[in-house]
Formats: C-alpha cells, sequence, structure tokens
C-alpha cells in the first residue's frame, strides 16, 4: 500500500467513528453549521501492508479540547499484535466563514465516549 493512503484509510476510520457516534459528518455540517478540516497529520510506520491484507481499524479520540479534536487510528494486519501504521489527526472545528468554532456539546458529549488519554 502506498504510504499516503494510510490518511485515506484512517479517514474513513473517522467517519465510521462519528457515524457510530450517532453522528454522521454530513449531518453534523448540516445541523450546526460546523466542519473539520484538517489542521495537522501524521504517521508512523512500523510496517506495511500489501494487496488483499485484511486489515484492522482502531480509532479513538485522543484529545478533545474546546474548538479542536485529535483521533488515532491504528492500522493492524488482522491476527497482528501489533500496528503496521498508526496515523494522528487533528481538526479544527470551524463554520461556514471558516472562522474556529466550539465544538458542539452533543458532538463532545458523543465523542466523550471514544475518548482515550492514555495517549
Amino acid at each position: 500500500v502506498y504510504y499516503a493512503n494510510y490518511f485515506t484509510i484512517a479517514e474513513r476510520a473517522r467517519t465510521e467513528l462519528l457515524r457510530e457516534a450517532g453522528h454522521p459528518y454530513k449531518q453534523i455540517e448540516e445541523e450546526s453549521g460546523c466542519f473539520f478540516p484538517v489542521r495537522s497529520c501524521q504517521c508512523r510506520y512500523w510496517g506495511y501492508a500489501v494487496y488483499d491484507d485484511e486489515l484492522i481499524l482502531e480509532t479513538r479520540v485522543t484529545k478533545l479540547r474546546h474548538a479542536t479534536l485529535t483521533f488515532t487510528t491504528d492500522i493492524l494486519r488482522a491476527g497482528g499484535a501489533k500496528p503496521l501504521v498508526s496515523a494522528v489527526v487533528e481538526l479544527a472545528c470551524v463554520g461556514n466563514d471558516g472562522k474556529p468554532r466550539v465544538i458542539p456539546d452533543n458532538l463532545r458529549a458523543a465523542l466523550g465516549e471514544y475518548l482515550d488519554l492514555a495517549e
């Protein structure tokens, strides 16, 4: 797998976590007028996946601040004990005008269920 594609995999995992938390991304945009552009991202590589590997994605919220949140996604090969890749992505909460906004309380509460401060 091309190294940059792990960011796409992590993005999909974040989208699914939001859906599981009861807040699909499109719904967040429509109901609150909030958007979450990437503020920073990094990947740590310990190995690599190859085509047809079954991958396990473990995604959690590792920081939940006033107007930013950070997701960490570990990407493992099925049956593997250690991550191949760990992606850390910080998102900023902004309004339609592009200015920072406070993360809506209902979203903050829902994401608190996925908060892992052990990082």
